[in-house]
């Protein structure tokens, strides 16, 4: 696994999922917020999950990151954009 830093605008996991919401096709709906977000520079190496999700105000592609301390944030770019930019940081190591 890459030992590369990606920044990104996120906002922290508040609960637990415990009222969990899901569209008509099983995709996760949860809430960006951009003013409670902030910018942080994540290692890859402690990245433990990636989830597709989708915003439940724009219905943007989001990402829920799992970190290995098990806090978890939702990114303001999608799962797959997250995913490409890692794999560049692989391949340039």
């Amino acid at each position: 696994m890459s030992t590369g830093y990606i920044f990104e605008d996120v906002a922290i996991v508040e609960n637990n999922f415990s009222a969990d919401s899901r569209d008509k096709d099983g995709v996760r709906i949860v809430l960006y917020e951009e003013k409670k977000a902030i910018k942080l520079h994540l290692a890859v190496a402690h990245i433990v999950q990636i989830e597709a999700v989708k915003d439940s105000k724009s219905d943007e592609a989001r990402a829920i990151i799992t970190l290995t301390s098990g806090n978890r944030y939702v990114t303001k770019r999608g799962a797959q954009q997250l995913c490409d930019q890692i794999a560049k940081l692989g391949a340039s190591s």
